[in-house]
């Protein structure tokens, strides 16, 4: 009787153990997956800010306040992401 007790406690804890693996690996991609979205967002962002400064510089559109306006937005968006970069680091 003790050893049908025992097979059986050692398929369950098998069970989970391997349960248990195979969400941390499907948890690790995951968050890979999440963090390499973030980081393309991040260098999205930072081209779209360099064009924009490109943009307001050219002399048809130098010191447009709308152009500026959005300068200012992209980067407050860029720290942003940047601190939930960080949040998310360790």
């Amino acid at each position: 009787m003790y050893e049908i007790v025992s097979i059986i406690g050692a398929v369950l804890f098998v069970l989970v153990v391997v349960s248990s693996m195979w969400a941390n690996v499907f948890l690790i991609r995951k968050l890979l997956y999440f963090t390499e979205n973030i980081n393309n967002i991040n260098d999205s962002i930072d081209s779209f800010v360099g064009h924009l400064e490109d943009l307001h510089e050219l002399p048809l559109f130098y010191g447009d306040e709308n152009i500026q306006q959005l300068i200012t937005h992209s980067k407050e968006l860029r720290s942003r992401l940047k601190d939930f970069r960080e949040m998310y680091k360790d």
